[in-house]
């Protein structure tokens, strides 16, 4: 099975006051952050799509030169979901996805590689980071969940169909914080800085 990443950042970030794919945290923007790690796994994701507005130039321009497909969300207020539903239109019926919200840019590369290995040992499974007491980002999602990707309301998102199969998830245990805090806040993007700056 082949595997594309799928890059969420059509919310209007009003809380961050600005599109948080362009916040800077340690010298470099939230998207560039997520575009080097996965540049890492290149060898393994046959396709990298991002799904953002459509005034954003600079996203579009970046996505470009690394080869990747923008998808520009019309809609961005009817949640990351709708966002989810025109990614998969543009990947093939037998490749996976894996989900990464632009606001967990500091995902550290090693839990990357092992929520990958996981997913390839076992491919038909719903694979995803855990913290033991949560679930964490990016998830990867099997061809099989797309069609419920349509079949449950927007306003429920992703979790709904990780809610309707508990029994087909793998769950890669991981210390990194990361998987659990979205930096969707100036004060949570200050912490970040205050954690890249001790690390």
């Amino acid at each position: 099975m082949m595997l594309s990443s799928v890059v969420l950042m059509a919310g209007y970030s009003r809380r961050m006051g600005k599109l948080k794919q362009h916040v800077v945290l340690n010298e470099k923007s939230f998207l560039s952050h997520i575009i080097d790690k996965l540049s890492v796994f290149s060898s393994k994701i046959n396709s990298k799509i991002f799904v953002g507005q459509e005034g954003d130039k600079l996203g579009q321009e970046l996505v470009k030169k690394i080869g990747g497909i923008w998808v520009t969300n019309p809609n961005p207020d009817d949640g990351p979901l709708s966002s989810i539903r025109l990614a998969i239109q543009q990947v093939s019926s037998d490749s996976a996805i894996m989900i990464w919200p632009v606001d967990h840019p500091l995902i550290e590369k090693m839990t990357l590689e092992q929520l990958i290995s996981i997913w390839e040992k076992e491919p038909d499974f719903i694979t995803l980071p855990s913290d033991g007491a949560h679930r964490g980002h990016p998830a990867i999602f099997p061809n099989w969940c797309f069609e419920y990707f349509y079949k449950i309301d927007l306003n429920q998102g992703a979790k709904a169909v990780l809610n309707k199969f508990p029994e087909r998830i793998k769950y890669v245990l991981t210390d990194d914080i990361w998987i659990t805090k979205n930096i969707n806040t100036p004060e949570i993007l200050e912490e970040a800085i205050r954690w890249c700056s001790s690390s």
